[in-house]
């Protein structure tokens, strides 16, 4: 690899750094402008996750989610496919979860977690599996066939935790909680946590090995580079856009699945802060690269959860944080891109 292509990947990968200071500098200025204790803000908003035990599952729940979908878009994408549907496809992850625990309580331990995780991928990666095969068989837009299924999930979701989901002596739209036997445990010396953060974190670096270092991966990129050239060479390019596609809705499926076994132990209706949405972005601000996706998803995370605790704090409302969250999309759209980091 020569000198200069070592500097152009390191350049790369660090203008979502630079990208992050600029606007975290810009935001600095902003709260000197509202708040009598700018110091206190910025310390609420980037530190406080790290104060207790309990701030710090937070943060790894919120983390979860977000590396999930961020995992499947990238795999996506990648392919060449402008998946927009992980919120629809979060949901339907949830609701195969929640509706299998709920259906068998009786099961084994072993039995009661696995069922309901098995049942998430699956609902995930056919809900991602449908557009995908809309796109490669009848050429319907994948941006559009993705944000129409979003609702329809949403509207599924209000049908049935106001009905057959319910539970009736709950307040809200929510289910009925999932049997004990079906919840995932906790990390040691983090009540409130999940493994699930752990099993998505671990996730990204064999989503990297899969991308980046094995033929499989190669093709999927060329087909996503240039579905007719690599046609032409061999490589079954719409047969990798519904892997990939299945891939994605799984992951994100998956991520629904975590949070009723290890969150919220129920399903509900609004669980979901626009979880797809922002894994979208994280995926993007990521360069479309694993390992750079869990810094990305980390950042957001902290930024997300240390707004509730600088409102708290001072004066400074937590809406700002969608502002400079929104800048720093901005600048990163607007810098000439040379491409995705390959490895």
């Amino acid at each position: 690899m020569t000198r200069a292509r070592v500097f152009a990947r390191l350049a790369s990968a660090l203008g979502p750094v630079w990208a992050f200071l600029a606007v975290l500098c810009a935001g600095f200025l902003l709260i000197l402008a509202i708040s009598s204790d700018p110091l206190l803000a910025y310390r609420d908003l980037l530190l406080s996750n790290f104060a207790s035990a309990s701030n710090f599952a937070l943060f790894l729940n919120r983390l979860m989610p977000l590396l999930l979908i961020g995992l499947g878009v990238i795999f996506s994408f990648r392919a060449g496919v402008f998946n927009i549907g992980g919120e629809g496809q979060l949901y339907l992850g949830a609701i195969a979860a929640a509706s299998v625990a709920l259906a068998l309580p009786n099961l084994p331990h072993a039995l009661a977690l696995a069922l309901p995780i098995a049942a998430s991928v699956l609902a995930g990666a056919v809900y991602g599996w449908i557009p995908g095969a809309l796109k490669v068989g009848l050429e319907v837009n994948e941006v559009v066939s993705t944000l129409m299924l979003n609702f329809v999930a949403l509207l599924l979701t209000e049908y049935l935790v106001t009905n057959p989901l319910r539970d009736p002596v709950a307040y809200g739209a929510v289910s009925y909680v999932v049997p004990h036997s079906s919840w995932l445990a906790e990390i040691p010396g983090l009540p409130g946590s999940t493994v699930g953060s752990i099993v998505a974190i671990a996730i990204a670096p064999i989503a990297w090995v899969s991308l980046f270092r094995t033929a499989w991966g190669a093709n999927l990129r060329a087909a996503g580079s240039n579905m007719r050239f690599a046609e032409t060479v061999g490589v079954h390019g719409k047969r990798l856009v519904l892997q990939a596609m299945a891939i994605s809705g799984g992951l994100a499926g998956l991520a629904g699945g975590f949070y009723v076994l290890g969150i919220g132990h129920r399903f509900e209706q609004n669980f979901s802060p626009s979880f797809g949405l922002v894994g979208l972005t994280v995926a993007l601000l990521a360069r479309l690269h694993p390992i750079g996706l869990v810094a990305t998803a980390a950042i957001y995370a902290l930024i997300l959860n240390g707004a509730a605790y600088m409102q708290i704090d001072t004066d400074v409302p937590r809406s700002l944080v969608a502002l400079l969250t929104g800048i720093l999309v901005l600048i990163m759209t607007m810098r000439p891109r040379r491409g995705p980091a390959e490895a």
